[in-house]
């Protein structure tokens, strides 16, 4: 009897996924200050999964464990660019073109399922405890949270990127 379950790779290339981007530019990810390994891991693999041109990560005080972030992000690493950056080189890195959209809780922030994204959008997170710096978040276009009606209301900032930019592909498939 055959089985009901595939691959997701054989699922994901017989619907075609591959050809999305003839329609729409890719996005990029921008992480600011993320201190755990274990979170650059699941982000470059989130990335990778989404389509992304890169990620880039804005560095922090501290050195990371590389070789957790690396067993975390899998194959990714290889699949996708994606390096640690200095502030201040973010914009000669990214496209003009492309809107910054935080991806935080301000006082500015609009409902992500309540808001229209851009074609060509960079996706900012921020460091697990205190956020996106103030210094990057006066220069983001849009700012939108994530509705979490939970007791925690709190999201892994992989979680929380997920969800942002998976939005973003359901809206554009939807164009």
């Amino acid at each position: 009897m055959d089985s009901i379950y595939i691959k997701s790779n054989q699922l994901f290339e017989a619907q075609g996924f591959e050809k999305i981007y003839d329609q729409f530019a890719r996005p990029f990810l921008v992480a600011d200050g993320i201190r755990n390994p274990e979170n650059v891991g699941a982000l470059i693999r989130l990335a990778d999964n989404i389509g992304a041109e890169g990620a880039f990560f804005i560095k922090g005080a501290q050195p990371l464990n590389m070789t957790r972030a690396k067993r975390a992000a899998a194959s990714s690493v290889g699949n996708i660019a994606w390096r640690f950056v200095n502030e201040d080189e973010l914009s000669s890195i990214l496209p003009e073109a492309y809107v910054w959209i935080a991806i935080e809780t301000t006082q500015k922030s609009e409902n992500l399922f309540f808001t229209k994204l851009p074609r060509q959008c960079v996706f900012f997170v921020g460091n697990e405890s205190r956020g996106i710096r103030d210094s990057l978040l006066e220069r983001m276009q849009q700012t939108v949270y994530i509705p979490v009606p939970g007791p925690t209301r709190s999201l892994n900032v992989s979680h929380a990127a997920a969800v942002a930019m998976f939005e973003w592909l359901r809206q554009m498939m939807n164009i």
